[in-house]
């Protein structure tokens, strides 16, 4: 810890910073299945959803319902216009901050109905139980810490709940700024790779989200780094078994976890192939990594023994009948098209309408994606990183791509359905390995040029982030008959009046991300271009 210097430092503030932002900017729900993540960490603490629930067999409570005040699911009418629902009299849909309802007033465990275009009614089924439930827990472990939590404004409990979300993510750049030195990448590259959550705008969302997600995410990063280390000769036994309990970890939060294992072992195949006089140590190091992983494993084997599938439906309690119907000549190709898009688009920002529109921040993200694309393709062709070492880097994300890719199939051969489960942030948990290769890439420029690839990264998420805040502010926020900054000023007015806390907790976050800014752009605009960081990289 001692190691690492101002300037990262200073970046973690800035991306915190950015996270507990976004509570604001985003309404309690407007994130992925939020409403359900928050139920589900209510049950857990609640002992509704424990011992672990069968699928299919846990409903979303009433109480939940009290924390938000728009629809959990798409926004089907577009535009929000929140800046005309408060009025000079006061709210014109919620009470005032501090006497909002609270999970008990709103109906507490009782099953949430939502009632159909018929007029009949129906229990909301939580899928989330076909998850692991480690995320589920710990949120729960924070919530039993909150006093009298459930008569509590629910809104103040949600947004509780967020924050806690925004710590777990807190150590990524961290983590990538020490992978970075780890592989040898010069000076200041490592400072651009701990940038990079920051430049990337849906990820600094959903970091502010509650959602399992993040956990995954904070695990993937880590066994990233310890990967690294693998790569570079740390063969020793301590190391293996810290890669496997990351692994278990991961195994026992969320099911795209499923392709750890085989990525530990293509890292530790890159170790044996190196490590020559000491491949019995390298295997006997990832049979330790193996062992560790196990009790995570154990957790899928037990959903197929008990529910005849690896990762059950979740919405019903047998396992549904998924025999393909549709073939590729059924849109097989307009299927692949969106998965793509889909892919692409919600890595980088958030088409909160569906709309897939090609608006600016559509184009800002394939602008990012070229940029990285450009970096890998540097690192490969040029060797600035070991060939073997980027691959192993670079194949947690088509792994996860697959994993994503089948069960969308699976659900388009079976329903024509050409939608189901594209989403960017899915790839996330490969995202550290991806930024590295793209940074090594960057080693090929020249010493004067490479210590503007931190400003340049700076640039990238100042470009990203208001393209998609723009998007954010014109969908929820901004009145429907105002103009210019009369309509800046009823947007700011309408968040700073439902944020669950008071509007100067906001503008405190805002002043220390400023301060941030000016601090990390004020550091790599003087950093000198530095010599290569002290760990060599191998070289095979």
């Amino acid at each position: 810890m001692r190691a690492v210097p101002v300037v990262i430092w200073l970046i973690t503030v800035l991306h915190v910073a950015v996270m507990l932002a976004q509570t604001a900017v985003f309404p309690n729900v407007r994130s992925p299945d939020e409403l359900k993540h928050v139920d589900l960490i209510v049950q857990v603490e609640q002992g509704t959803a424990w011992p672990w629930p069968d699928p299919g067999t846990i409903f979303v409570t009433e109480g939940v319902t009290a924390g938000h005040f728009l629809s959990s699911d798409r926004l089907w009418s577009g535009r929000q216009f929140l800046a005309d629902r408060v009025d000079a009299d006061g709210p014109e849909f919620a009470p005032p901050r501090g006497e909002r309802p609270s999970f008990a007033d709103d109906g507490g465990l009782a099953p949430w109905a939502q009632e159909h275009a018929d007029g009949t009614t129906e229990a909301v089924t939580n899928q989330l139980v076909q998850h692991p439930p480690l995320y589920y827990l710990l949120g729960a472990a924070a919530l039993h810490a909150v006093p009298d939590w459930a008569t509590a404004p629910m809104d103040q409990v949600w947004l509780w709940l967020r924050w806690l979300n925004t710590l777990v993510a807190a150590p990524i750049p961290l983590l990538l700024w020490a992978s970075a030195r780890r592989l040898g990448l010069p000076e200041p590259l490592p400072v651009a790779a701990a940038l990079t959550p920051v430049a990337v705008p849906e990820m600094e969302h959903l970091y502010s989200a509650v959602n399992n997600d993040n956990l995954l995410v904070l695990f993937g990063t880590a066994l990233t780094y310890l990967l690294v280390r693998v790569m570079t000769g740390d063969l020793s036994r301590r190391t293996a078994l810290v890669v496997g309990l990351v692994a278990t970890a991961a195994l026992l939060t969320k099911g795209f976890a499923l392709m750890l294992p085989a990525w530990i072992a293509l890292a530790y195949g890159v170790a044996l192939y190196r490590s020559r006089g000491r491949r019995r140590v390298a295997l006997g190091s990832l049979v330790v990594a193996a062992v560790a992983t196990l009790p995570g494993v154990a957790w899928w084997v037990r959903n197929l023994v008990l529910y005849g599938a690896i990762q059950p439906h979740g919405y019903r309690t047998e396992v549904p009948d998924l025999t393909p119907v549709y073939g590729w000549s059924d849109g097989g190709d307009r299927w692949l098209g969106r998965l793509l898009e889909r892919f692409v688009t919600t890595f980088f920002v958030q088409d909160h309408a569906v709309a897939e529109a090609h608006d600016a921040s559509w184009w800002a993200a394939r602008v990012a994606l070229v940029l990285v694309a450009a970096g890998v393709v540097a690192a490969l062709v040029r060797g600035t990183v070991p060939r073997m070492t980027a691959v192993v880097l670079l194949a947690a994300v088509p792994m996860l791509g697959a994993i994503v890719a089948k069960g969308s199939w699976e659900q388009f051969a079976a329903f024509r359905d050409f939608a189901a489960a594209q989403q960017g942030r899915y790839l996330y948990t490969g995202f550290a390995g991806v930024v590295l290769v793209a940074f090594a890439g960057a080693a090929v420029l020249r010493p004067a040029w490479r210590r503007w690839v931190p400003a340049g990264v700076l640039v990238l998420a100042l470009g990203l982030h208001a393209a998609f805040q723009y998007d954010t502010w014109i969908l929820y926020w901004m009145p429907e008959h105002e103009s210019g900054w009369a309509a800046v000023g009823s947007a700011v007015e309408a968040m700073a009046f439902w944020y669950p806390w008071p509007a100067g907790v906001f503008v405190a976050v805002v002043a220390v991300g400023v301060a941030a800014a000016a601090g990390v752009v004020w550091q790599v605009v003087r950093r000198p271009a530095g010599e290569p960081a002290p760990s060599p990289m191998l070289t095979t």
